[in-house]
């Protein structure tokens, strides 16, 4: 797994995380498990992420909470992939013109 485009925001994260698996070439033998192991799927990827930062926090006592669920998808076209790219590194721009309370502060 590497990580391409990602920005943190202040209360969410954007992030394309690009899996190179080695396909097994062929068809699966009855008694293996179809899958693969688990550590190689984005949800595994992610528990770990999540685990490793609210640990973080709690070893430095700072407040705070995942929310419950995540939005993923799989891109599927170069063309797609260089749309997200774009739109996870305009993001802070686009967060600053629509969050701004007029005191410089974000929600």
């Amino acid at each position: 797994m590497t990580l391409d485009a990602f920005v943190l925001m202040p209360d969410h994260v954007h992030g394309i995380l690009l899996f190179d698996k080695n396909e097994p070439v062929g068809p699966p033998l009855s008694y293996e498990n179809q899958f693969g192991p688990q550590r190689q799927n984005l949800a595994s990827v992610l528990r770990g992420f999540k685990s490793g930062v609210t640990t973080f926090a709690r070893v430095h006592a700072l407040e705070f909470n995942w929310q419950p669920r995540f939005h993923d998808r799989i891109v599927r076209s170069d063309d797609e992939l260089r749309r997200i790219r774009d739109y996870i590194l305009t993001n802070p721009s686009r967060w600053e013109k629509e969050w701004d309370n007029g005191e410089g502060l974000y929600r």
